[in-house]
């Protein structure tokens, strides 16, 4: 019977040692090694029936909890009548909602420019108008309530691009009559339609804060215009030179898409707008009136600054529970 030498059997141990070794790192390499993630098809392919969303934001996230905010808010709004205050807070994200005495409506001053500019962006979307074609003011489009167009000659021409960024930067009422002389009512009554907004404005031209708020909803999921379009427009409200209302406690650098309405005569005051905060962006609607509430101008901004001061710091810091 032969038996190793001493030498033969401490080589064959190393030997024995060395292919386990090589065995348990490439184990370990295979196991822990980086690996190319999964592309968007492999994940749409896994997770047929989850929203698409889900593989592009990290689920820290999706928050669905804003019953603190909640609070917050109403204990703001409570002290005024149900009938001059009405909220509409949305976190993108996930759906989930905060809404104000949904049921109250106000006259939504020049919060209805915007439903014009995508009907009118629309049009040329579909090739009817182009961004390039002028239109003419007339006599009757001069307003100087809002906006600068005001101050030029009667007859001077503009382009349908440079009268929506006055629309919707500068709130300009001149730019809104001119626009708004040149549409149909079929065109205008598309939008309602096509959004979902048969009941947009009651009989009385009035409309609630959750209803507006359909329209920067249907900017953001480029449901009504194309991607470009939507984000032009969204674009646009961003450059908003009115800076008192919602966006005075903002961060500056922070994205905020807005339109502002207010009228003196009936003393309304209102704001609507998408927030984008990094992966949390959320839309906030404000309406306000200042005759229902018996308060001032002053104290209906203050208001507004409470109300998105709170909301933009719960949305920034709250956590997500494991």
């Amino acid at each position: 019977m032969h038996t190793l030498s001493s030498k033969a059997a401490i080589l064959l141990i190393i030997f024995c040692l060395f292919i386990i070794s090589n065995a348990v790192t490439g184990w370990l390499v295979f196991r822990f090694a980086p690996r190319p993630p999964l592309t968007l098809e492999d994940l749409e392919t896994k997770y047929p029936f989850i929203d698409i969303s889900r593989h592009l934001i990290p689920s820290k996230h999706f928050i669905v909890n804003l019953q603190p905010l909640r609070e917050k808010l109403f204990a703001l709004t409570n002290p005024l009548p149900k009938n001059s205050v009405t909220v509409y807070m949305e976190f993108l994200n996930t759906g989930a909602n905060i809404s104000i005495n949904n049921e109250t409506k106000m006259w939504p001053a020049s919060l209805a420019k915007l439903p014009l500019a995508m009907a009118v962006t629309k049009k040329v979307q579909d090739g009817t108008w182009q961004m390039s074609n002028e239109l003419v003011m007339m006599p009757q489009d001069r307003d100087a309530s809002w906006g600068t167009l005001y101050k030029d000659p009667i007859g001077t021409t503009y382009t349908i691009e440079k009268l929506l960024t006055e629309l919707l930067t500068k709130s300009d009422n001149t730019a809104f009559k001119i626009l708004y002389r040149n549409m149909t009512s079929d065109e205008l009554e598309s939008i309602i339609e096509e959004v979902g907004l048969k009941e947009l404005f009651n009989e009385e031209g009035k409309i609630g804060s959750k209803d507006y708020s359909r329209l920067l909803r249907a900017l953001y999921n480029s449901s009504y215009l194309s991607r470009d379009n939507s984000q032009w427009i969204l674009g646009l409200l961003n450059q908003s030179t009115y800076d008192e209302y919602l966006r005075q406690p903002l961060p500056k650098e922070v994205p905020f898409a807005h339109k502002i309405g207010e009228n003196q005569d009936v003393q309304v005051v209102s704001d609507a707008g998408i927030v984008f905060i990094e992966h949390r962006p959320y839309l906030l609607t404000v309406m306000i009136d200042r005759q229902a509430a018996n308060i001032d101008r002053e104290f209906a901004l203050d208001l507004m600054h409470q109300i998105s001061k709170e909301s933009y710091e719960y949305i920034s810091n709250v956590q997500k529970p494991n």
